[in-house]
């Protein structure tokens, strides 16, 4: 049976040790553009992005893989007889997995299954080592494709930005909205739906926003995990965790950060959870 191979893409953050000890583990690119300058998202962290930002005044853009991305890692592991399960961000919120779509039609769309994780971060993270799972345990790509999808419906994105700025100027939100967001200290609780950006509720202080959250997630009453995602806030993703402590286990919440390419979009000081509700075996 061919092994199968899993292909992420940037935005998972994927920890550095994890690559390391999956030798079929492998992670595809976005870019990270400000001014003239460009970085892979791995070559850039979210300290030294705000830092730029706020010496430039200039705000990031960021820009998908091109299909070529994902063909440079296709072609070996197609040519050595194995398999290939992409997952990829929320196609709500890129076009990365069109582009994985077209890489695989160009090289073999029976061994190559590409997955909409509907999410990102943390979430596609542990997608991931699901699939590595079942691949060690000798399952197909078409199994591991197949179980992915249904993770895909059962994980749940919500979020609270410190900043509507970063939304504005990715197109998220209007002008108007971001304006009389900020002179009203209005703060919106956003979800992903479809895996599209959409609000939740709107409070007038951080306090209830993340209660508004914490509230949220009390609803998922068997959940496999709850990640909470950060960008450049660790002492409010903290105290987000103590609160979900007293309601779930400890070892059911893992805290983690965002990489470069969510922050051009959403700022810093954003918290967030990710979260699967069970899928059975």
């Amino acid at each position: 049976m061919p092994k199968v191979h899993i292909v992420i893409d940037s935005t998972a953050n994927v920890p550095q040790t994890m690559l390391e000890e999956h030798k079929n583990l492998h992670v595809v690119p976005l870019a990270v553009m400000l001014g003239h300058r460009q970085w892979r998202e791995d070559q850039i962290d979210n300290t030294d992005l705000f830092s730029l930002i706020r010496e430039t005044g200039e705000f990031p853009k960021t820009s998908q893989p091109a299909p070529g991305e994902f063909i440079r890692i296709f072609e070996p592991i197609i040519g050595a007889g194995d398999d290939i399960v992409v997952i990829t961000l929320s196609s709500g919120l890129s076009g990365t997995v069109q582009s994985a779509q077209t890489a695989a039609q160009s090289i073999d769309p029976k061994r190559i299954r590409v997955v909409d994780s509907g999410t990102t971060a943390i979430g596609m993270v542990r997608m991931a080592q699901q699939a590595l799972l079942m691949a060690a345990a000798g399952k197909s790509a078409v199994d591991i494709a197949n179980r992915m999808e249904r993770v895909s419906q059962a994980t749940h994105t919500l979020f609270v930005p410190a900043t509507l700025e970063y939304l504005h100027k990715g197109g998220r939100i209007g002008g108007a909205a971001a304006l009389l967001g900020t002179i009203l200290q209005i703060r919106p609780v956003l979800y992903l739906n479809s895996g599209k950006v959409a609000v939740l509720d709107k409070v007038r202080t951080w306090t209830k926003a993340i209660n508004r959250i914490v509230e949220e997630v009390k609803q998922h009453n068997n959940p496999e995990y709850i990640g909470i995602v950060h960008l450049d806030a660790p002492e409010e993703a903290e105290k987000l965790q103590l609160k979900l402590q007293e309601v779930y286990p400890a070892d059911l919440i893992s805290v983690s950060t965002g990489g470069a390419v969510l922050s051009s979009h959403l700022g810093p000081g954003l918290v967030g959870v990710i979260l699967q509700d069970s899928t059975g075996a």
